[in-house]
């Protein structure tokens, strides 16, 4: 039945199923309704341009184009980011050489560094996929700021030399910038609803 209302069955499929039916009422009222919730599911009224609601903003609202600065200036600062933390990140890999860590350990250290390098690279490459790798990178600078923080505090690490992760921060920065800067406006809105208007 099935496969009748959707034009798939074959000649001698449809006549064995009249066959069928001619001898079955309850098949036969079961098609009865199989063939109006089809015509429900695909039919519907035609609406009046003027009825048809705008949806034109809602769309352009999710819509994440990339946004590159004045003169395309993001996307070479994050290439270079990107470049950086590459050279950064290789002697973990290559060498597992991190001050106070095992090879195994400096190697995952590097392994991260390098992911977050290739994402920060891609998206100066592809600047419109910088929206879909910002939580990823988001996540893995705010991982690696706590550990910063935890090891500064308990006196493991100096600031100075925990500076080394300024590079991921202003490479997340470079990427929400080109990501179009979601968030901003939700976190300005109150402030502006706070400031007076101006007065004529």
């Amino acid at each position: 039945m099935s496969a009748m209302l959707d034009g798939e069955a074959t000649a001698a499929e449809e006549a064995e199923l009249h066959g069928h039916l001619a001898g079955c009422p309850g098949c036969t009222a079961h098609l009865e309704r199989m063939s109006a919730l089809t015509r429900s599911v695909r039919l519907r009224a035609a609406t009046r341009p003027s009825e048809m609601p705008d949806l034109t903003w809602r769309v352009l609202d999710r819509a994440r184009p990339a946004r590159l600065g004045r003169g395309g200036w993001l996307r070479p600062a994050l290439a270079w980011v990107g470049v950086v933390l590459v050279a950064q990140s290789l002697p973990a890999v290559l060498l597992g050489e991190v001050d106070g860590a095992t090879v195994h350990v400096a190697r995952h250290l590097g392994a991260f560094a390098l992911a977050m390098a290739i994402g920060l690279l891609y998206a100066a490459w592809r600047p419109h996929r910088a929206y879909g790798l910002l939580p990823f990178a988001a996540a893995l600078v705010v991982a690696m700021g706590l550990g910063a923080i935890a090891d500064i505090v308990a006196g493991r690490r100096s600031g100075w030399s925990e500076l080394v992760h300024l590079t991921e921060l202003i490479g997340l920065w470079l990427l929400w910038m080109i990501a179009g800067s979601p968030g901003w406006e939700r976190m300005v809105a109150p402030w502006r609803r706070r400031s007076p208007r101006p007065t004529s």
